[in-house]
């Protein structure tokens, strides 16, 4: 998966890293709570906005029948007062409807329709009262109906030329010898449809009758289908496109009577709000991203500024500054790390330490074994010279005599050849030897085993040879010479010096190594005082040669014993394979942690830098203890 672009590359240091980390997670949570709370909030604004609009519908329907009591009651008192008591000249019944519709229109200024219906005959007059539009006479049983009923009431009538509008009529069966409906009201158009506007603050207002939209306050809705269910009443809809409709009852099913709708729309009745709200979500996302951020670079750099420093540390140490020491100043992770980090400075130190010794080691040894090869080839060179070349030279000067000789007495053949022939064994004899001092051809031809006979049939000393198994098997050529002459070196070493009259030589293989034990019951040395090493400095640099590990023990009268073993196969090539075994018993153990191998006790590491290494040796130890 590809990293976004502004997420920083490779190379990058770790501040910006978790810097960014930070961020991002801000950023995220932030949104993801914005959004949540938007919607939530959205919700409830939408929730509040049906409400809304529900108390706009309940207040409608709560003006509406308050305008019906009102109107209602006053054409009934009004009616009541004036047929109880007549005013002077005012007997007519018609002159008594005209001046109770009169009183009632004064005193309601939308009430802008009047009439007098004949309830035989279903006509409509107006008495010579101003009326803007006449209504459509009912049937007579309509009439009839309706005057049946005691008390005025509310209807949606149609108007003489179409429309319709709402009245209130009262049935007075004291005008004359049939009863008559006094009627009044206002005509449903556009200026009713503004009035409820009015009244109710939404944004658009339809009167719908009998499922069409006779008026509304938007001009371009007149004739159209209703936006809403509008016979739906009581209840909050929400039409497609988001606006919320509540329809308001006008009339019924009954006669005279034609159901009818007061449709409130309303656009988003909390819509500013909700801008307002958004505005405020976006600027408090503002401020949090930038005091968040300034928040996380601050925790950022306080959670990267030790690993800055363990990073300038660590860096400092591979450009080869090892005195410089990683800080230990926390107990948590970063702490645990810089004193992880400083233990392995510690044994970088100590490993360096120590291969520098080896170094110098093998570099003695290399002169050492250069040495021992100079010496080996002048004493050859010593050998051929006053031996060989000499014996060459008296049997050259043999062969002259011998010529002469047999010139003067030819009989004389036979012993001059049996002289000449005794040189020439003498001869090769010398050359054997000088051969089998350089490299036996017997161990290489039968192994091990029949060179040590051989090598130590030639002493005068009596030799106990013991192998396990017997006979030793063969093994690798290179182990099999270094045995050899480290043997032939012990033994060397003890007819010189050791005084001997006894010599035992044990030989062992197992499936990793060819053990070496050479003891005498000579006078013994003390192997850590002065004199002259050269030997057991050459035995000591054949085992090293092969990785393997060499004991030497000795003391004044108690002969001197040699041990070693050597690996059949090379070790690993790990500095603790290769620091081998000399016991300088009693050395105290030496502070060398490398990299999570064992503690090498100072005895362990003297046979390749010929000397002890102590505490202190070390620089660096600065506080932490040593594993």
């Amino acid at each position: 998966m590809s990293l976004p672009r502004w997420w920083p590359r490779d190379g990058a240091g770790m501040l910006p890293r978790v810097l960014a980390a930070f961020v991002a997670t801000l950023v995220v949570a932030s949104l993801v709570t914005l959004a949540l709370e938007s919607r939530l909030t959205r919700q409830q604004l939408e929730e509040q906005a049906i409400t809304l609009v529900g108390e706009a519908g309940d207040v409608l329907d709560a003006r509406i029948a308050s305008d019906a009591v009102r109107t209602n009651q006053l054409m009934s008192a009004v009616s009541q007062q004036l047929f109880a008591a007549p005013p002077d000249g005012a007997d007519d019944p018609d002159e008594l409807a005209r001046r109770t519709l009169s009183v009632v229109r004064t005193s309601d200024a939308p009430l802008e329709l009047v009439g007098v219906v004949d309830v035989t005959s279903g006509r409509v007059g107006t008495l010579g009262l101003p009326s803007r539009r006449a209504l459509a006479p009912p049937s007579p049983g309509e009439a009839a109906e309706v005057a049946r009923r005691a008390t005025s009431s509310q209807r949606v009538v149609p108007l003489a030329g179409g429309g319709f509008g709402l009245v209130y009529a009262l049935s007075v069966d004291r005008l004359g010898a049939q009863p008559r409906l006094l009627v009044t009201g206002f005509p449903l158009n556009n200026v009713a449809a503004r009035r409820y506007l009015e009244q109710t603050g939404v944004n658009e207002v339809e009167l719908v009758v009998a499922g069409e939209v006779v008026a509304a306050t938007d001009d371009t809705r007149v004739g159209a289908a209703p936006a809403g269910q509008w016979d739906l009443v009581r209840e909050t809809q929400q039409l497609e496109d988001g606006r919320l409709i509540r329809y308001a009852a006008l009339g019924a099913e009954r006669a005279w009577d034609t159901p009818a709708t007061v449709g409130l729309i309303s656009n988003a009745p909390l819509a500013a709000l909700d801008g307002a709200l958004a505005r405020t979500r976006a600027l408090m996302l503002v401020l949090l991203l930038v005091v968040g951020g300034g928040l996380a670079f601050a925790l950022a750099r306080v959670l990267t500024r030790p690993l800055v420093g363990l990073t300038a540390t660590a860096t400092a140490i591979a450009a080869g500054d090892l005195d410089r020491s990683f800080e230990i100043e926390r107990s948590d992770e970063v702490g645990r790390l810089a004193e992880a980090l400083e233990r392995m400075r510690r044994g970088l130190r100590a490993q360096l330490l120590v291969i520098r010794r080896q170094a110098e080691a093998l570099q003695d040894a290399a002169r050492r074994m250069v040495g021992v090869q100079d010496a080996e080839r002048r004493r050859i060179a010593q050998d051929l010279h006053d031996g060989i070349q000499q014996q060459l030279v008296v049997l050259r000067m043999q062969v002259g005599a011998a010529r002469r000789e047999l010139e003067q007495d030819p009989e004389r053949v036979a012993a001059v050849t049996a002289g000449l022939a005794e040189s020439i064994d003498h001869l090769l004899d010398q050359l054997r030897t000088t051969g089998q001092q350089l490299f036996p051809a017997i161990l290489s031809d039968r192994g091990l085993g029949p060179a040590l006979f051989s090598l130590t049939a030639k002493l005068e000393l009596p030799v106990d040879l013991s192998f396990t198994p017997d006979p030793l098997p063969r093994v690798d050529a290179e182990v099999e010479i270094n045995a050899y002459f480290l043997i032939s070196e012990a033994l060397a070493n003890i007819v010189k010096h050791a005084e001997a009259s006894r010599l035992h030589v044990e030989i062992s293989v197992d499936d990793d190594h060819l053990y070496v034990h050479v003891h005498d019951d000579g006078v013994g040395f003390d192997p850590h005082g002065p004199g002259h090493r050269g030997g057991l400095t050459h035995m000591r640099d054949r085992v090293q040669a092969l990785g393997g590990v060499l004991d030497l023990t000795s003391a004044p009268g108690e002969g001197t014993r040699v041990d070693a073993a050597l690996p059949l196969r090379r070790p690993a090539g790990s500095v603790v394979g290769a620091l081998q075994v000399e016991q300088d018993r009693g050395d105290p153990t030496v502070e060398v942690d490398l990299l999570g191998q064992p503690e090498l006790p100072e005895d362990r590491v003297g046979v390749l830098l010929d000397r002890a290494v102590g505490d202190g040796e070390f620089p660096g130890d600065r506080g932490v203890a040593p594993s």
